[in-house]
């Protein structure tokens, strides 16, 4: 899952699956998986990037563009084809039109696409009607941010995940005070895991404490 390296703090490998928390977003995980031509949204960092890296791990012959299509632009013969961060193209005619000219020459009885943009495509600001019609057809989906109810379940798992214990204790204490946002939670998780391996110490309420700068009361 991940690697020590340097100074002992950890690398993660390419993200899959097995390295994501399913909660609200199994349903729409499983028609991901299945779905011929899905447009994914959702607001930031409720981990799109990572279950579009994912679903392509799991194609050997998928493609993964993010954010930008190359210059030029060819047939795709892949089974599986994801466009991350689609809404970063937007506005860009070489970008769109690279867009629309590779959905007309698809073959969509052997061909799966995936789109994966903050909003829908109705939210998405294209510059050609022509590109945005034909993103409008998409079964759109979303990915949804873990409930308040399942942020101490997310952070122990983020934490196993990475081969480090979090104790329930410890759990508790840092969601009584840190931003609950997924974000918040996945920057301290780092500082909290970096802080350990170099004190070569474990994981408790004190040494929180002493790395976040709380206060003792």
């Amino acid at each position: 899952m991940s690697e020590k390296v340097g100074l002992g703090l950890s690398t993660v490998s390419e993200p899959t699956f097995a390295s994501y928390f399913f909660g609200v977003n199994a349903r729409t995980i499983e028609r991901l998986r299945v779905g011929e031509q899905i447009w994914l949204c959702g607001d930031r960092a409720v981990g799109k990037s990572h279950v579009m890296h994912a679903l392509a791990s799991e194609v050997a012959n998928s493609i993964l563009f993010h954010g930008q299509l190359p210059q030029e632009m060819s047939t795709f013969d892949n089974q599986l084809v994801l466009f991350d961060d689609i809404d970063a193209m937007c506005g860009d005619e070489r970008q769109e039109y690279a867009l629309f000219a590779a959905y007309e020459a698809a073959d969509f009885t052997s061909t799966r696409w995936i789109v994966s943009s903050r909003g829908s495509p109705q939210e998405t600001t294209f510059r050609y009607p022509d590109v945005a019609s034909r993103m409008g057809q998409f079964e759109l989906l979303e990915l949804l941010p873990v409930p308040e109810s399942e942020r101490g379940a997310l952070l122990r798992f983020w934490a196993n995940d990475r081969e480090f214990e979090m104790p329930q204790e410890v759990t508790s204490f840092l969601l009584d005070r840190i931003p609950r946002t997924q974000a918040s939670l996945w920057e301290t998780l780092l500082q909290l895991e970096q802080a350990t391996l170099l004190a070569t110490r474990p994981l408790t309420i004190p040494f929180v404490r002493e790395v976040l700068g709380f206060d003792a009361a």
